[in-house]
């Protein structure tokens, strides 16, 4: 199968993603490099050169690991540049025995697709959350249903046009175009949460290095998501300030630091490059666990601004590098969120750990949109099923 390239847009790290499947049960990785840049905070990138320098650099290590040369790239979008549009269409099915036809559903999504007035932002791809056959709603693509009329929801993400001016102006002396551009949300949701999960509405915790966010996926479509400006890095940077210690050795301490467990010790030494000081572990503690309450107690709001209470004890999965690599983050989260909350990520050696999931989701959604088995067969069948191929884990 033919190799694609991606590139995932994080907040503080560009990860540049080469690879193919492997009988479509698995990616084989031709190359990958990880790029850190200035980032991006409250959906505006804060570099343009930095990004630019960064997106150079890292495919062109990935093209020297793969030994081939890139002439099209796919583009992972994080959430803050992307906005979700629901709305409903009904079509009338007026012929064929008022059996419902492939063709209607491109239909019915299409007129569902007019009814969207939005400047300053691009589609990227539109996606059913459930069909309406005879009054009767359903996630079940109804090609062969009978009725007289079909209705449809339909969830509609975009891209902001600022943003992916900017990937393409970095891409420019590489001389490479965007193939694609697609939600990272939706593709981590999709990898990690099974299908049969996401029947009823489901989240996607992406806790991040500079935000985290919340997502609302049903069946094969993004519904709701929430970007809340706390991550990892506030963590660390309310460490520098508490502990007065550089930004990369208050990390360390966020890394070593091990959430609902007595330590070992009453103090900790912290070393700096040039010195070392002793520290009360009760600092500590204070300090990480001040901000990450918050960042819970912002989680919450935003899944009631959703509409979810932890009463109808919804399916919740945890990625990002945030949170989820520090030792007992998971379970600080369920604890404060009232969440039975899991935690997956895409296997591959040496690189399956939370902090790659995005990437390889992404790849994983964009393989399963070129393969040759989806788009070169035009048979009603195979269309009525790409849904099916593209959005089923």
């Amino acid at each position: 199968m033919k190799p694609a390239a991606l590139l995932d847009i994080g907040s503080s790290k560009i990860v540049c993603l080469c690879g193919s499947f492997v009988n479509r049960d698995g990616i084989t990785v031709h190359g990958v490099s990880v790029c850190p840049y200035k980032g991006y905070q409250g959906g505006v990138l804060s570099d343009q050169r930095s990004l630019n320098n960064a997106v150079v650099e890292a495919v062109s290590k990935t093209e020297q690991e793969a030994r081939m040369r890139i002439r099209e790239m796919a583009i992972s979008v994080p959430a803050p540049f992307c906005k979700i549009v629901m709305t409903e269409a009904a079509l009338p099915i007026g012929s064929r025995g008022k059996r419902v036809m492939a063709e209607d559903i491109d239909d019915v999504i299409s007129l569902s697709l007019k009814k969207v007035k939005l400047s300053g932002y691009v589609l990227m791809h539109s996606t059913p959350v459930s069909f309406s056959v005879g009054g009767v709603v359903s996630s079940t693509l109804p090609t062969g249903a009978k009725t007289e009329e079909l209705g449809a929801l339909v969830s509609h993400m975009y891209v902001q046009e600022a943003f992916l001016g900017a990937m393409e102006q970095a891409l420019t002396p590489l001389d490479i175009e965007v193939s694609m551009s697609v939600s990272s949300q939706l593709c981590g949701a999709l990898a990690i949460i099974p299908e049969k999960e996401r029947v009823r509405p489901a989240i996607l915790i992406d806790v991040g290095y500079t935000h985290t966010d919340v997502s609302l996926v049903e069946n094969a479509a993004l519904t709701d998501a929430r970007t809340i400006d706390v991550g990892g890095k506030q963590i660390a940077t309310d460490l520098a300030f508490g502990l007065d210690v550089p930004l990369e050795t208050a990390e360390q301490v966020k890394r070593r630091y091990v959430f609902l467990q007595e330590p070992l010790s009453v103090t900790e030494i912290v070393r700096t490059p040039t010195s070392a000081k002793k520290v009360d572990h009760a600092a500590i503690e204070l300090i990480i666990e001040a901000r990450a309450n918050e960042l819970v107690s912002l989680i919450r709001a935003a899944l009631k601004e959703m509409g979810i209470s932890s009463e109808a004890s919804p399916v919740t999965y945890l990625t990002g590098g945030g949170l989820a690599m520090m030792k007992g983050g998971i379970d600080f989260l369920k604890r404060g969120l009232q969440l039975s909350i899991q935690r997956d990520t895409p296997w591959v050696a040496d690189m399956d750990t939370p902090n790659y999931t995005s990437a390889f989701a992404a790849l994983d959604f964009v393989l399963r949109a070129t393969s040759d088995d989806v788009v070169t067969d035009t048979t009603p069948a195979s269309i009525a099923n790409r849904l099916r191929n593209l959005f089923t884990k």
